[in-house]
């Protein structure tokens, strides 16, 4: 039996999707990614913005349209969400919340069409306590040189825009023992690379027994004599603090490389939001950051348009990343989510405006992106070869720059490579032999 898998959202979605993915597989499922020869199809979904609702429902109504034949089941935070939304959707025979999302592997041997969606949805998510587990993936599935490693799930902050607290319920995290284990298995399945991720990823471990927190995990993983490198997703300002430039400094196996969720550079976008640092705390810890690495790589997060966001505002979102060392931004429009604080705040700011905003963002970005290629150039890189394009190698450096080269390479190895000119969206390089 053939099932194709589809994911929207982040890397902890992914994640969830390859460990099913393995899982079918080694059950003897054929794992594909054609719609049309699928017998089941499975959608991953997301509902963090707007966009993402949109999305969800987009690829489900096009599995319906090309594949009517196929058994079709809604998952993930969309579907935990709008399940009652989805259940209109005329063709979608199941709609699988996020606890039991890990139970697919149980059902699939009854699923079958149905006349109505089946809704297997726990409906109040914030009461779960304990990680629901998804094994890791093997190499052989998901066929990537990257391994992601889902160590913590949900969150306790409820950010006055946040719907994922009630799509992903409270904070919980996987232990010690298990994430060192999991990681030891994703090394001897060849991986060179592994992202930690979770929904609130700062949050790691205070709903153990005893605590721990994120960085006395990453110390203990610093002792393992790890051979991979080890790259951090999404980071709170809060929770990055001196001791993580120790770490860099430390620990070579980590890569220079931080995505920060800043989401506005205005104090009073930031108190409405119930954002926990100011910007001077976000100063400051880029500052200290880009002082001991010049070349690490600092990303932000960013949402437009926010309830009573005026020009002022917004103006000063765009000096800050215009003045600080940034090296990219992931821009998001802000949208409206049900239930959340935020949907009921009046002084919504009209589309037209947000459009603009954003595009200026989406400028500003392009400019950060090409002054750190710029700062970069000329440097040897450490490049981990993840694929074949138009004839080029490509891969990223550990501070998580695209580089392409035009000499025959290896897929899954890391090579050296002299950054040389502009390329694409990254930069193009040579492989350096030494002097």
């Amino acid at each position: 039996m053939n099932i194709a898998i589809f994911t929207i959202g982040c890397k902890v979605n992914q994640y969830e999707s390859d460990s099913l993915a393995s899982l079918f597989k080694k059950k003897g499922y054929s794992i594909i990614d054609n719609i049309e020869k699928a017998h089941i199809c499975i959608v991953n979904t997301c509902t963090v913005t707007h966009r993402a609702d949109y999305d969800s429902r987009r690829l489900l109504r096009q599995i319906i349209k090309k594949n009517p034949q196929a058994i079709c089941v809604a998952t993930g935070c969309y579907a935990q969400i709008a399940y009652k939304k989805l259940a209109q959707i005329k063709g979608i025979d199941y709609i699988v919340g996020n606890k039991e999302k890990a139970e697919l592997i149980k059902l699939l041997p009854y699923l079958k069409k149905q006349s109505f969606p089946q809704i297997l949805v726990e409906k109040n998510p914030t009461t779960l306590d304990t990680l629901v587990c998804f094994p890791p993936s093997d190499g052989d599935t998901i066929k990537r040189t990257r391994a992601y490693l889902k160590i913590q799930d949900g969150c306790d902050a409820f950010c006055s825009y946040c719907i994922v607290p009630y799509a992903r319920g409270r904070a919980r995290s996987l232990s010690p023992e298990e994430v060192i284990k999991h990681i030891y298995y994703l090394q001897n399945q060849g991986f060179k690379e592994l992202v930690l991720c979770g929904i609130h990823l700062g949050e790691y471990g205070k709903d153990l027994s005893p605590p721990i927190s994120f960085l006395s995990l990453l110390k203990l993983l610093k002792d393992q004599g790890l051979n991979l490198r080890i790259r951090l997703s999404s980071m709170n300002p809060a929770e990055i603090n001196y001791q993580f430039i120790e770490l860099f400094e430390n620990w070579p196996n980590l890569c220079p490389h931080l995505h920060i969720s800043l989401q506005s550079g205005s104090e009073n976008i930031l108190q409405k939001m119930g954002r926990p640092y100011t910007i001077d705390k976000f100063k400051e810890i880029v500052l200290d950051l880009k002082y001991s690495f010049p070349y690490l790589a600092i990303g932000v997060d960013i949402i437009v348009g926010f309830p009573g966001e005026t020009e002022r505002d917004f103006l000063q979102t765009y000096n800050l990343i215009k003045e600080m060392p940034v090296s990219y931004c992931h821009i998001f429009s802000y949208s409206d989510r049900p239930g959340t604080k935020s949907a009921k705040m009046k002084e919504k700011v009209p589309l037209e405006i947000i459009k603009k905003r954003v595009k200026a963002l989406r400028q500003l970005d392009k400019n950060k992106r090409a002054q750190f290629f710029k700062e970069n150039m000329g440097r040897t890189v450490q490049v981990l070869i993840e694929q074949k394009v138009d004839g080029f190698s490509k891969g990223h450096s550990e501070n998580y720059i695209s580089v392409y080269m035009e000499e025959k390479t290896e897929i899954n190895q890391i090579i050296p490579v002299k950054l040389i000119d502009y390329f694409h969206d990254g930069v193009y390089g040579k492989i350096h032999k030494g002097e």
